[in-house]
């Protein structure tokens, strides 16, 4: 029971509350200052690009403290944690008091309490007249033997107590953004021409065509997707996609994020060797080629043995293998057989960069004509499912910062006393206007009434 308490304690302190906004803020604005893991326009993992973009150590140090991805960090779910059972300990440890206090208000008070309130009045009439004209007013009313209490604007002292729940809202939906599926990221790589199926829904995504226009001296200066959403085979959206103006379908938000050019497809030459005559031409697809080619007007096909598009040796085996994703170093081991497939008339190996002489067997051999580049857009789809408890949660904050500083709590005290009444008064909120309204009420002299 001691820890309760002292836990308790703890976090009903108003200081302890502020210390935790205050480090929720800063570690808020890191995660804005900071690039986010998953919204960098770069296609390295986060150990190699913080390094390179912030510097060795800052990035190292960046990574190791979670603030590359801030916001789904334990550390900033444990301090929306604290700031939420925060509030909702000092809403509970203030409110259930003030709330007895407003619902069962003390009429009868002695001479000395009013003289002490910030407004105090000594005029002639009597408690009925007193009632009258404060009902008039809009105060509401009680009565107690040869005292009366009034006020109105009570709603205002519930003011900060909705602010607090605003702020829990706020704080759950900032909370349910590390919780799977609720703030959801995804890169999607589409090539000119092609269809890609957005992995997890049920729509697909249509690259048209990328667009990029340049400076003068070279610098992109726009980008951008003529894209369509593509739901059971069918087109229900089109937009043109560009940087900062994302396309919106079923919550996701899909932005321009990034580009890449690469060898698309390479335009080859069946040539008979003995005459060095061009018999036939294939479109071989760098990126996914298919199995096999049909060499038009000649009863030959072209069957793929082995294709790597980043060709070198592993050192560990010797054997070929890809270095890398891109297409840098395309290399076809290929045999030339009938249309019929039932006799193999010849092998290729043909390396189609750096220039290296055509190995085969038989009567044919393959060279390259052209190569065709192949653009790719890069598209960053974001569902942020928090967004709508977001805006709720921000809306009742803005209720209640209405309600708090644009509402005024007036109570008034009458009693009474010396064959006139006297009257004591106390504003939460501009003390002043009640003043004001308290001599107007009571036609008191200007110049009296106020301590």
């Amino acid at each position: 029971m001691v820890l309760l308490d002292r836990t308790w304690d703890f976090f009903a302190s108003t200081k302890v509350a502020s210390w935790i906004i205050i480090a929720l803020a800063i570690a808020s604005i890191a995660g804005t200052v900071i690039e986010q893991e998953g919204m960098y326009q770069d296609w390295r993992p986060p150990e190699l690009y913080y390094p390179d973009r912030y510097g060795e150590f800052w990035g190292s140090l960046f990574l190791r403290l979670g603030l590359t991805h801030a916001y789904s960090s334990w550390w900033y779910a444990a301090l929306v944690m604290m700031l939420v059972i925060s509030l909702v300990i000092c809403s509970l440890h203030r409110l259930v008091p003030l709330h007895r206090q407003l619902t069962r208000p003390q009429v009868w008070k002695l001479p000395q309490y009013l003289r002490k309130q910030q407004v105090v009045l000594e005029v002639p009439g009597d408690l009925q007249q007193a009632e009258e004209r404060l009902k008039r007013a809009g105060y509401r009313i009680w009565r107690d033997r040869e005292c009366l209490y009034a006020e109105k604007g009570r709603l205002s002292r519930y003011g900060p107590y909705i602010l607090h729940i605003g702020l829990l809202v706020v704080c759950f939906a900032a909370f349910a953004k590390a919780l799977p599926g609720w703030d959801e990221v995804q890169d999607v790589w589409i090539p000119d021409g092609q269809t890609v199926k957005v992995p997890g829904e049920n729509f697909a995504i249509t690259n048209h065509k990328f667009t990029m226009e340049l400076y003068e001296n070279g610098m992109p200066s726009r980008y951008a997707t003529d894209a369509s959403i593509i739901v059971d085979g069918e087109e229900v959206l089109r937009r043109t996609i560009e940087v900062n103006k994302p396309l919106k379908y079923g919550g996701w938000e899909i932005y321009q994020a990034s580009w890449r050019e690469e060898p698309g497809v390479a335009h080859l030459r069946l040539v008979e060797a003995d005459t060095g005559s061009a018999v036939a031409t294939v479109a071989f697809d760098l990126r996914d080629p298919s199995p096999e080619y049909s060499l038009e007007g000649t009863g030959l096909k072209l069957v793929v043995l082995t294709y790597l598009h980043d060709f070198v040796l592993d050192p560990e085996t010797n054997q070929p293998t890809n270095a890398s994703y891109e297409v840098r170093n395309p290399v076809l081991f290929a045999e030339v057989a009938t249309a019929d497939g039932s006799e193999m008339v010849g092998r290729i190996a043909l390396a189609m960069a750096g220039g290296s002489e055509v190995v085969y067997t038989g009567p044919y051999y393959l060279e390259l004509d052209r190569v065709e580049s192949r653009w790719y857009t890069a598209l960053k789809l974001h569902h942020d499912r928090t967004v709508p408890y977001m805006y709720f949660g921000l809306a009742v904050v803005f209720v209640g910062m209405v309600i708090t500083f644009f509402i005024y709590h007036w109570q008034v005290w009458v009693r009474e006393e010396n064959g006139g009444i006297l009257i004591g008064a106390r504003a939460y909120k501009n003390r002043f206007a009640l003043a004001r309204e308290i001599k107007r009420i009571f036609g008191a002299p200007q110049g009296e009434g106020l301590n």
